[in-house]
């Protein structure tokens, strides 16, 4: 069965992804989005924060560099030219997928959209006036928001989340940040490069919970040394204005700390949009999210639902596989989500991707051996002047099959991909380690951190520690 009539609530990478399959298919499909087109990954998550982030790398190797460093005036704020451009990137984006929605005769619709029952959505668009729009299938993708608590509520000024972060245009003097995941790191690592004076609070044990432990040991000690500080098993209790700034407490296993800041950023982590009327239409939700099964399914007929509001990981690359997939079984072609390893990166300063299991969760199924391959030994890292890092390669001690990549360094997202790639093929260390790589890239520390699986890395010296 396919349907020829579909609706989109929800323009973001899972929304978008969904109506151009759909209409690639034969269905004539409307979108429906109360913003403009992109969500929040385009206009305040993914785009301008890594737009930001690249600037502010830039920035970084400007001011290490033996050649350039000298060049940057002792009195220089980059901040607003970084905000201006971030904005061009956004509207050149929205401007291209518009257009690639109309090429694929894809309508949209601004408004809120809401479920009104079977098959029908209502339109409440920006003049207050409302529109029942039927469907023969529905896909809901209204996305996610930013997790406030009731004491620590926004001001837009000195207590702010992401979206504010994203359009500051003056450096804070000492900024703080509530959350270590990778939202909080990675405006951490933006405002370090900044000259700010950053401060991240973090209520579990490790900051990035749930990646390669060494890895984020790494990035703590890189984030120590350039004046981060890093609080773990803590909490920020209050918060007072004080002056043009704030006062903030903070309990940490030390004891309880007295901060003054400029800023306050709110990066404890995103929540499920669950504010459509899902009883309407039969559909069963969690705390969560949204219930669906591998192909996307709710638990009423014809409707799907994809993205941030499912629950899982919160990421827009598997957002936009969600509205494939839903998209291919609205139209008659089955598919399910396969259960294969999602690839991760945070970019952070240097950026740290993963794929596969951690060391700790391999060795609990099993006999292992790891690889490392430092990038200080990396004759690409050297040229670029990112040396910090090691890429990590665990295998099964007795198949050799690869289990997880782990990289902290110089593009490590597009490493990542070449680790996604083999992990897929379920390819073996020594099967990796005889593929040629190009001379000098990155790629071929990971080919060396593969040799090292089996202690035949080319590029370290004798002896190794071996775990």
């Amino acid at each position: 069965m396919s349907f020829k009539k579909v609706l989109v609530i929800g323009g973001g990478p899972g929304g978008y992804a969904a109506a151009i399959r759909a209409a690639q298919l034969g269905a004539r499909v409307t979108v429906i989005e109360r913003h403009r087109i992109g969500g929040t990954c385009l206009h305040r998550g993914c785009i301008p924060t890594k737009t930001l982030l690249h600037d502010a790398r830039l920035l970084r190797l400007f001011k290490r560099s033996p050649v350039f460093q000298a060049l940057l005036p002792e009195e220089f704020d980059p901040l607003p030219a970084m905000v201006d451009r971030s904005s061009l990137v956004v509207e050149e984006m929205v401007r291209g997928m518009e257009l690639i929605l109309q090429s694929h005769r894809i309508g949209v619709k601004q408004g809120n959209g809401d479920l009104a029952g079977p098959g029908r959505v209502v339109l409440k668009n920006l003049e207050g006036t409302q529109e029942i729009m039927e469907a023969e299938a529905i896909i809901l993708a209204p996305g996610s928001q930013t997790r406030v608590f009731p004491h620590l509520v926004p001001d837009g000024e000195r207590v702010i989340t992401s979206d504010e972060a994203l359009t500051i245009r003056k450096i804070p003097r000492k900024i703080l940040i509530l959350g270590g995941g990778y939202i909080g790191v990675e405006f951490a690592s933006l405002f370090s490069a900044l000259g700010s004076k950053v401060t991240i609070v973090e209520v579990l044990d490790h900051i990035l919970s749930g990646l390669e432990e060494e890895l984020v040991r790494n990035l703590r000690r890189i984030f120590e040394k350039d004046g981060v500080r890093v609080h773990t098993q803590s909490s920020v209790e209050e918060i007072h204005p004080q002056g043009e700034g704030l006062r903030a407490t903070i309990k940490t296993p030390a004891g309880v700390e007295a901060i003054e800041v400029e800023k306050f950023l709110l990066a404890a982590g995103r929540s499920p949009v669950l504010d459509l009327n899902f009883q309407a239409a039969g559909i069963e939700v969690s705390p969560s999210g949204i219930c669906v099964n591998r192909r996307m399914e709710t638990t009423a007929p014809n409707v799907y639902a994809i993205g941030d509001a499912v629950g899982g990981m919160l990421l827009a690359h598997v957002a936009s596989e969600e509205g494939i997939v839903a998209a291919d079984n609205l139209m008659g072609v089955h598919r399910e989500m396969e259960p294969l390893q999602i690839p991760v990166c945070v970019f952070t300063h240097p950026e740290i991707a993963s794929i596969g299991l951690t060391e700790k969760e391999a060795k609990a199924k099993g006999e292992i051996r790891v690889g490392r391959f430092p990038f200080r030994s990396s004759g690409k890292a050297l040229v670029c002047e990112e040396s910090e890092g090691l890429i990590k390669v665990i295998a099964h001690r007795q198949t050799d099959e690869i289990q997880g990549i782990h990289i902290i360094g110089p593009e490590a997202g597009t490493l990542i991909s070449i680790g996604f790639t083999l992990m897929h093929q379920g390819m073996k260390a020594k099967e990796f380690a005889r593929l040629i790589q190009v001379h000098p890239t990155l790629p071929e520390a990971l080919k060396e951190a593969a040799l090292d699986v089996n202690g035949m890395a080319l590029y370290l010296p004798r002896p190794l520690h071996r775990p």
